[in-house]
């Protein structure tokens, strides 16, 4: 088979003909396009989402993956689902599936985006956590709508009340305690009484202290750093229960 120059030679070699040249232009068109990147193959190596099809996405595995391939994004993906992963644009997406949707790599790191603030998440976001108000968290999605039929209380770690935690994650606010706020310390309360929230370190709801013996129960580590029979036993001496996680 004759090689690349030979067969440029042959094609650039004039014809018998007055246009001569006319039918060796096809020729030449195909002959510098073959091998050319063909975008839009499945598999096709690539180092960026612009190098597939528009239905595809470079799948580079993790953020610091340099090449990567060309696969589907899935057709559709399912609302319901809530397993939030960190895509290597800094987004908090709800689910894998909804990364790749938009053609996003996922973080090497499991759950939502690391943050310490709501300024470290994207826009549409909030830096949410369970268990602590002061803590590093995940960036979730901020709700667009809630439930009127919700209506637990919250107390922010803004120290403001919610009509439930939606309502306080709409205010890009983490939730510290069920019920009105009312103390920030056991000082705030009566003597009979001790500042019991969902985290050691926010405000909280004013509860009465247990009386009378407390049931066998697992043990319990205290906000203080004491492990306590149940939590009932840690309630009794105005101890919150520190939250696991």
């Amino acid at each position: 088979m004759p090689g690349r120059e030979a067969s440029l030679e042959l094609a650039l070699r004039p014809m018998p003909t007055p246009n001569r040249y006319v039918l060796v232009l096809p020729l030449l068109m195909g002959f510098w396009s073959h091998g050319c990147g063909d975008a839009g193959r499945i598999d096709q190596a690539c180092g960026s989402n612009t190098q597939c099809a528009a239905d595809q996405f470079c799948d580079a595995g993790f953020c610091s993956s340099e090449l990567g391939v060309c696969n589907p994004r899935p057709a559709m993906c399912d609302d319901t689902e809530m397993n939030p992963v960190c895509g290597c644009d800094g987004t908090t997406y709800q689910s894998a599936c909804f990364a790749e949707l938009a053609g996003v790599n996922l973080a090497a790191t499991p759950g939502g985006c690391v943050c310490g603030d709501n300024s470290e998440c994207v826009a549409g976001q909030f830096c949410a956590l369970d268990n602590s108000c002061t803590n590093r968290g995940g960036c979730l999605p901020i709700p667009e709508t809630c439930d009127p039929a919700d209506t637990q209380t919250v107390c922010g770690c803004d120290n403001t009340s919610y009509a439930n935690a939606c309502e306080a994650a709409q205010a890009g606010v983490r939730v510290s305690a069920l019920g009105d706020c009312d103390c920030t310390s056991n000082a705030d309360c009566a003597d009979t009484e001790f500042c019991n929230a969902l985290v050691c370190d926010g405000p909280g709801v004013c509860e009465a202290k247990p009386t009378g013996p407390c049931s066998p129960d697992d043990d319990v580590t205290g906000c203080d750093g004491v492990i306590y029979a149940s939590a009932c036993a840690a309630n009794q001496v105005g101890e919150r229960v520190r939250p696991e996680g």
